[in-house]
């Protein structure tokens, strides 16, 4: 069954198709929804209000505006970026909560590394961890680009921005990249010349 005849027979009611539907997207929903939230259970949970959405709303798919993924895709990181900044929010009310209480936060579970995840897919955890202090408009257009390897258009269609914006967004977060991962190397240089200063002095 084609996207456009499981949307066809979804919309009329037919749960079936609503079931192939998900069955056929969810893996790569979820996928999106981890890179972009590093959390197993935050990913499921947006993926999960991604699709109520999109079910309720299939009679305002228009397949002339792009694909079935690329619309969900579109809703997908729009609740993704409402995510981050609800945790964002608790975060800065909280902590002092916690604090107050005697209660530190939890550590994170194994399981909900996304490092862990995205080294079964091949890439470097140095990078990814590098990647989650870009900014997070330029880490979205990132992710979108390199890990989801969407063309700029696709980006700027997902994160509603003109392509120009999108590609640059994409050059700004490869620059903060760059600065991130030249850091450490930098910081050891600095320690070496330091103890190289004061190795002179004493001598």
């Amino acid at each position: 069954m084609t996207d456009a005849d499981a949307i066809a027979r979804a919309i009329e009611g037919g749960g079936a198709a609503q079931r192939a539907l998900y069955e056929a997207h969810h893996a790569a929903a979820f996928r999106l929804a981890y890179l972009l939230l590093q959390d197993a259970c935050d990913a499921e949970e947006v993926v999960q209000d991604a699709f109520v959405y999109v079910f309720r709303n299939l009679r305002r798919y228009d397949p002339a505006r792009g694909s079935f993924w690329a619309w969900l895709r579109v809703v997908l990181v729009s609740r993704c970026r409402n995510e981050r900044r609800r945790r964002q929010r608790l975060r800065l009310v909280s902590l002092e909560l916690l604090d107050a209480a005697g209660q530190a936060p939890a550590d994170p579970k194994p399981d909900s590394d996304p490092a862990n995840v995205l080294e079964r897919l091949g890439a470097r955890r140095v990078v990814w961890e590098a990647l989650q202090r870009v900014s997070p408009g330029a880490r979205d257009a990132l992710t979108l680009r390199y890990y989801e390897g969407l063309s700029y258009a696709e980006i700027a269609a997902t994160l509603g921005c003109s392509t120009d914006a999108a590609r640059a967004r994409v050059a700004h977060g490869k620059a903060q990249l760059r600065r991130l991962l030249a850091a450490p190397e930098e910081e050891e240089e600095m320690v070496c010349k330091s103890g190289v200063t004061r190795a002179a002095k004493v001598g």
